[in-house]
């Protein structure tokens, strides 16, 4: 088998790990007109006429506009597309005109295009050219800024591409195949590819990394240059699927009360030896809860598990406005400006009916549900159901029960103590996270009396005596 069809088969075991995102939906191809991309057009489309290719198969090139021979560029590429009979998106960028962007605002640009693109023709996955050398450049770029294990895996084989609420797969084929196996396949192919000048321009620093320092550490080192870095990443990757794996185990074991703007984490009872993997699980929480699903800084990260050796009520701020906010038993994440207010102060509240189902507080992420029993359930344990179900006696409780939230001046006569207390300071006292403390519905009886404060305490008025029959069962969740 030569190399060619080598390359086509390696690209077709790469689409098909992907096909149940891929099945039926476009396969969307950034084109830029360069040795790789023209050589992974070629192969995308003799994989269409075998019929090997998920779904159907579109071109798209992005115009940053920021050379003179910009249209040139495009137009060879819209003749290739013309010639191979793939339809083709041409975007040209207009943001840049009269300077000189970065490369990071050239890529940022370049991918907001390609989202869009994606979205419009409903692509199941973004396809780039990445090869290889863009992996070896990629780490020692890296290494030389200075980055984790994460940062020394390289280019990932496909990631998820999020940019102002859209969600692409970005899937990269060619990771294993070096550049010089795609010229001779060009050549071969009876291709030309476009040259784009700015690749030879050292001013931007991977341009000189590629020019210039890769020439000379192979000067000094060989190949064995590139053995080590393949090395490198090898360790890098295998170490940060491991951390992965263990930061999923984390989210998953330990994060309750979820919605999609909001996250608590239980981290308790977590040893030093787990910090790296409660790392990850942040990170990978901050992306879930992230409007955009963006990542956090790591920066971001050491500072938020600073904040599991503070008080709890300290907070920090994340990207986007995220929240982060020490708890008694960990970390609560949230997006404010997706948090739906809660009944204001002067709401009278509504009502509470049991055996109708769950009773969602306004439109906050909190609901009620009620059952009736003709005697207090004795399984499960009050112990086994945990602080955010109550068995609570109607008798004393005149109805409507209502739910409402807290307001100035509420007091509150918790289960067992001789007294009332002032609501505001039992909240304190109870570590109640600062942020759910307006959030959470107070259930009161018609007196306006609270007989629950979910996850807290039962009230007084409410417990159950020695001659209790008649039960109502409330349960409170989230999410």
């Amino acid at each position: 088998m030569d190399s060619l069809h080598r390359l086509q088969d390696q690209t077709a075991r790469c689409l098909i790990r992907y096909e149940n995102q891929l099945a039926d939906r476009t396969v969307l191809a950034a084109i830029s007109g360069g040795v790789d991309s023209t050589v992974l057009a070629r192969v995308l489309v003799r994989l269409q006429q075998e019929g090997r290719l998920p779904g159907p198969l579109r071109f798209v090139h992005v115009d940053h506009g920021v050379r003179p021979d910009s249209r040139q560029n495009a137009q060879h590429v819209v003749d290739l597309a013309e010639r191979l009979g793939v339809p083709i998106d041409v975007r040209r960028l207009v943001e840049f005109a009269g300077r000189q962007p970065s490369e990071d605002e050239l890529r940022k640009a370049r991918y907001r295009e390609l989202a869009l693109v994606a979205q419009q023709c409903n692509a199941g996955a973004l396809v780039t050219g990445h090869h290889a050398d863009d992996n070896l450049e990629t780490v020692l770029f890296r290494m030389l800024r200075g980055t984790g294990p994460r940062g020394l895996a390289g280019i990932p084989e496909a990631r998820w591409l999020h940019e102002d609420g859209i969600r692409v797969l970005v899937v990269r084929p060619f990771l294993t195949t070096r550049r010089t196996t795609l010229e001779i396949l060009l050549h071969r192919l009876g291709e030309v590819a476009f040259h784009d000048a700015t690749n030879d321009d050292t001013r931007y620093a991977r341009n000189l990394i590629r020019h210039e320092t890769i020439p000379r550490l192979r000067e000094d080192l060989g190949f064995g240059l590139d053995v080590a870095l393949l090395t490198v990443t090898r360790t890098a990757r295998a170490a940060a699927d491991i951390l992965e794996a263990q930061g999923r185990r984390v989210l998953a074991e330990r994060s309750h009360r979820r919605a999609p703007w909001r996250m608590d984490l239980d981290l308790r009872d977590l040893d030093q030896d787990s910090r790296p993997f409660v790392a990850e699980a942040l990170r990978m929480a901050h992306v879930q809860v992230h409007p955009y699903g963006e990542a956090p800084l790591q920066a971001w990260v050491e500072r938020a598990l600073d904040l599991l050796r503070k008080q709890d009520g300290k907070r920090l701020a994340g990207r986007g406005g995220l929240l982060l906010e020490r708890t008694r038993n960990g970390l609560l994440l949230a997006d404010p400006a997706r948090a739906a207010p809660p009944p204001g102060p002067d709401d009278p509240g509504q009502m509470f009916l049991w055996d109708t189902g769950r009773a969602r507080f306004g439109a906050t992420e909190w609901w009620l549900d009620g059952f009736e029993h003709p005697l207090p359930p004795l399984v499960p344990s009050p112990t086994e159901a945990g602080p955010w179900r109550a068995l609570l006696d109607p008798r004393e409780a005149p109805t409507p029960w209502r739910m409402r939230s807290r307001r100035r001046g509420d007091r509150f006569h918790p289960l067992g103590c001789d007294y009332e207390v002032e609501l505001r300071r039992y909240l304190q006292s109870r570590h109640v996270p600062r942020f759910d403390r307006d959030r959470l519905p107070l259930l009161v009886d018609a007196d306006d009396v609270i007989l629950w404060i979910p996850g807290v305490e039962v009230g007084d008025r409410a417990r159950l005596r020695l001659n209790t029959r008649r039960t109502i069962e409330v349960q409170a969740g989230c999410g």
